[in-house]
């Protein structure tokens, strides 16, 4: 079959499948529970074998890549440079889940054959490859298709979980060496991490050596335990409110310990927040934007600066009046820079890129330096490490300015993605659009006190937002 045929019939099999998927959104409910059921796992084995095929095309896309750049004569040490972000942004995902995604896709294709054909036949789901996958990524090919041999009649019914250990348990039989060196070079990559969970609550992890994070739990409970046999469990935030359960006091130790306050509450810390004017000084209720982490409600946050242990900083933020997004900053120090930075760190909140919600990192130019891009608010972006080193490679292009960013690949494909407004809660006014004014030239590079004089026309731009910076005492 000639390229021009395999494109055509490509693109024929592309038309059909988007014609079935609109049959299916449009289809008619379920006559009964049993057909409703049916249905349900008919979609479910459908979903898993679109997976399948999914990953047999990034095998595919992956070889192409690497072959184009061999003969380019690419380094070889460079060969699939930004390819897993390219397949992150063709499925919706940021770079990190398209990295899992290049990485399943390799492992299925050239040496877990039995778990890609489960994977076809809707035996087991995307998430269940990728365990395996995973779990033996550090293995030999060799013995890559002996684990997969050996699981393969024993895939169906069993959860990720299970199935981790399972895989986890075979791999270590067939290299205890590699296993325990791997264990030893693994603490190398212990961190910290948060990210936000429902109810104004984040969740706090920690990546350590298993004994050590059997050791703390097991202490917590402990400690939490022979309090509440000795009715130590009045909660210091709020004496006369309930008593506080194991699970509270495991929490609160927690913090307690790590921190090396007394209390919980009393927590040492920084943190960024963005409220309207209302929300702060009235009975507004817009949510307010705790920066880089998502909303909080206005009465929370409230609560928050009007705690008294709190050393409390203000700075007004100015936004355009239709669309609320951010074009300045009140100050009175002159370090451009750094003010800048914290600029584009409160615009962005995130990783700029599309999909990718990593923290900030880098404060990087749209238009590179070499390329005639100025050092300026309009030609700047807020991208995660590994976002700004795939836009480096060859054939990667972003193009934008303070409103949007656009994402171009090695293939031409591109992905846009719009700056929320300052805060991301509230719908834009519907007024007249005032008069185009830049950024100041001297954005702030710490939290000043309130400038009485802003450089702004208020006409134009009017402070619709607060920055709070909370230095949290002992």
């Amino acid at each position: 079959m000639s390229l021009e045929q395999t494109v055509q019939r490509s693109s024929a099999l592309v038309a059909d499948l988007e014609g079935l998927c609109q049959d299916l959104v449009e289809m008619d409910p379920a006559g009964s529970e049993a057909e409703a059921i049916e249905l349900l796992a008919v979609l479910e084995r459908s979903k898993s074998a679109l997976s399948a095929v999914q990953a047999k095309h990034t095998a595919v896309l992956e070889q192409y890549r690497l072959n184009k750049q061999a003969a380019a004569g690419v380094p070889k040490d460079r060969w699939g440079t930004g390819l897993a972000s390219g397949v992150g942004l063709a499925r919706g995902d940021s770079p990190a889940r398209g990295k899992r995604h290049l990485d399943t896709a390799h492992a299925l294709v050239g040496c877990l054959p039995h778990t890609l054909q489960a994977l076809e036949a809707g035996v087991i789901h995307e998430e269940h490859a990728q365990v395996v996958a995973t779990e033996t990524k550090w293995l030999s090919t060799k013995h890559r298709r002996m684990v997969d041999e050996r699981i393969a009649h024993r895939l169906d019914g069993v959860g990720p979980r299970t199935l981790g250990n399972m895989v986890r348990g075979e791999a270590q039989k067939l290299d205890q060496v590699t296993a325990r060196d791997r264990q030893e070079r693994s603490r190398s990559q212990r961190r910290v991490s948060v990210r936000p969970a429902p109810g104004g609550m984040a969740y706090i992890s920690a990546l350590v050596p298993m004994p050590q994070a059997v050791v703390v739990l097991a202490c917590l409970h402990k400690a939490a335990t022979s309090r509440v046999a000795d009715g130590d469990t009045v909660d210091p935030a709020n004496p006369s409110g309930p008593r506080r359960t194991r699970d509270q006091l495991m929490a609160d130790l927690l913090i307690e310990r790590a921190t090396g306050q007394t209390t919980a509450p009393a927590v040492a810390a920084e943190v960024q927040l963005v409220m309207t004017d209302a929300a702060l000084f009235g009975e507004g209720q817009a949510p307010a934007w705790l920066t880089g982490h998502g909303p909080i409600p206005a009465e929370t946050a409230r609560d928050w600066v009007a705690d008294p242990n709190a050393e409390i900083f203000l700075r007004r933020v100015f936004t355009r009046p239709e669309n609320h997004q951010l074009v300045g900053m009140e100050s009175r120090r002159r370090a451009f820079p750094e003010g800048l930075k914290r600029m584009v760190t409160l615009r962005d909140g995130v990783c700029r890129t599309p999909y990718c919600d990593a923290p900030i990192q880098q404060i990087d130019h749209i238009t590179p330096v070499n390329n005639g891009g100025p050092t300026s608010w309009d030609n700047a972006s807020g991208l995660c490490a590994a976002c700004n080193q795939t836009k480096e490679a060859t054939g990667w292009r972003h193009e934008g300015n303070p409103e949007q960013l656009t994402v171009i690949t090695p293939t031409g494909h591109q992905y846009t993605t719009t700056t929320p407004p300052i805060g991301a809660q509230e719908p834009p006014d519907t007024g007249d659009p005032p008069e185009e004014h830049g950024p100041p030239d001297d954005p702030d590079d710490g939290p000043p006190d309130i400038d009485p004089n802003p450089r702004f026309d208020t006409n134009n731009y009017r402070h619709h937002h607060t920055e709070i910076t909370m230095r949290i005492a002992a």
